[in-house]
């Protein structure tokens, strides 16, 4: 199949082309210790900090295995397309007004207002 020129979708079909290939319909638990593995190979490529191809390469495995994971639990593609892209603009409209670095981590400056 010919490449979207879109980058989320073309590694989401390519992902399911692949799983395709060799027959395999990944079961959640399967699909899930699958990803742990990964995510494991990147954390330590990353914390040895040395081989900078390594971590891209573990990253990218991550980022393939979790798409079996959404596949294994009934996540339709194009679900998983429009939160990507969801969290992308969501992430596009954070600023130094809205969101503060605190702890390791970027957190909403204010609370949430509650109904």
């Amino acid at each position: 199949m010919a490449n979207t020129n879109d980058p989320l979708r073309d590694l989401i079909r390519s992902t399911l082309d692949f799983y395709g290939r060799f027959g395999w319909q990944p079961l959640t638990n399967d699909a899930i210790r699958v990803f742990e593995e990964e995510v494991r190979e990147v954390t330590e490529a990353a914390q040895d900090g040395n081989d900078k191809n390594h971590i891209a390469e573990e990253a990218a495995d991550v980022i393939v295995t979790l798409i079996g994971v959404c596949q294994a639990s009934g996540v339709e593609p194009e679900q998983l397309i429009q939160q990507l892209y969801a969290v992308i603009a969501k992430n596009d409209a954070k600023n130094h007004d809205t969101h503060v670095y605190t702890d390791g981590k970027i957190r909403r400056r204010f609370p949430k207002s509650t109904p």
